[in-house]
């Protein structure tokens, strides 16, 4: 009697499509995720506390401002940083897990986060994030005339300009989710802001550990017998 064909074989041919295309989008992720253009978009919600600081904030004295009930020592300048990433044409589409971030700006305190929410990327087409930013002044005090004139300095040159000032440097590591995390090495994106706010984006590979230098298992030479050695071995 004939024997009817196994029913596995389109489960199987299906599997074998889906590893293969597999395979075939992985190195088009990674080339993707090694050329992604970051942006900012400028520097928006400036503010001390509740108090949104306006354009010439540097006119305004320390003193007048705490006899109107502000009170700045440990306060940061906050602020909302929009941004855009933006995949190459024709890249496949990727949705990050998230993503971490670290923003130095001259005048204040490094500052980092992480977020973990998803960021569908297409291809061509800009993302935009929206990171919430705390900075405080690079001092060693956060109190004092000292400070306040600090705080009031730095919050003027972010709301003056409304974008990032020279010299500030973002740098943002995409996460990825499940196997492909595993598989495709994420860069970071380093953003870094010029004079007259001119911005040079780059993606950088993670850098991997050096392998060690195998030991040498052969032993080393004995020393050539001296004339003293020689008459002690002789009978």
């Amino acid at each position: 009697m004939r024997q009817g064909k196994p029913r596995y074989r389109p489960t199987l041919l299906m599997a074998v499509i889906l590893s293969l295309a597999g395979c075939i989008a992985l190195p088009q992720a990674s080339f993707m995720l090694g050329r992604l253009a970051l942006q900012s978009m400028g520097v928006e919600n400036v503010r001390i506390g509740r108090w949104a600081v306006p354009v010439d904030a540097l006119t305004l004295e320390p003193t007048a401002l705490a006899r109107a009930g502000l009170d700045m020592a440990g306060m940061p300048v906050s602020l909302d940083l929009p941004l855009s990433l933006t995949p190459p044409d024709a890249a496949p589409d990727v949705t990050l897990a998230g993503y971490a971030w670290r923003l130095v700006v001259p005048g204040a305190e490094p500052v980092t986060g992480d977020v973990n929410e998803p960021v569908a990327l297409r291809g061509g087409e800009p993302a935009t994030l929206r990171l919430p930013i705390e900075l405080f002044p690079d001092t060693p005090e956060r109190e004092g005339p000292a400070y306040d004139q600090q705080l009031l300095a730095l919050a003027q040159r972010l709301a003056g300009r409304q974008q990032l000032p020279a010299g500030s440097t973002l740098s943002l590591t995409p996460r990825l989710d499940g196997q492909m995390a595993q598989l495709i090495p994420a860069p970071t994106i380093t953003l870094d802001i010029g004079d007259g706010g001119t911005q040079d984006s780059a993606a950088t590979l993670p850098t991997l550990p050096d392998r060690a230098t195998p030991a040498d298992d052969t032993a080393p030479a004995s020393p050539a017998p001296t004339a003293r050695d020689r008459d002690t071995l002789q009978p």
